[in-house]
């Protein structure tokens, strides 16, 4: 049987590892396809991007500003404004 290696960075897995992922418990092993240093960054990588969503989900609505939208022009009869809708 070939060594099994990291799918995230092709290391091959220590005795001990492989031993880990021979008995596929995931509660203890994490993932059996990736060594402990990669699932600890994805691991990281994930609670990070859960705290800046729950920080941009809490995070008041930024106010619009009437100043960057363009001004209304008058167009049509008598210079009335226009909207598309007709009335």
């Amino acid at each position: 049987m070939r060594r099994p290696v990291c799918q995230e960075c092709g290391e091959k897995f220590t005795d001990q590892r492989w031993e880990e992922t021979a008995t596929r418990d995931p509660w203890t092993t994490g993932n059996p396809y990736m060594c402990p240093n990669c699932w600890t960054d994805y691991l990281a990588g994930r609670e990070a991007a859960a705290e800046a969503a729950r920080l941009q989900a809490a995070a008041p609505p930024e106010p619009e500003d009437d100043y960057d939208q363009e001004p209304v022009k008058l167009r049509g009869l008598f210079c009335r404004r226009t909207t598309g809708v007709l009335l």
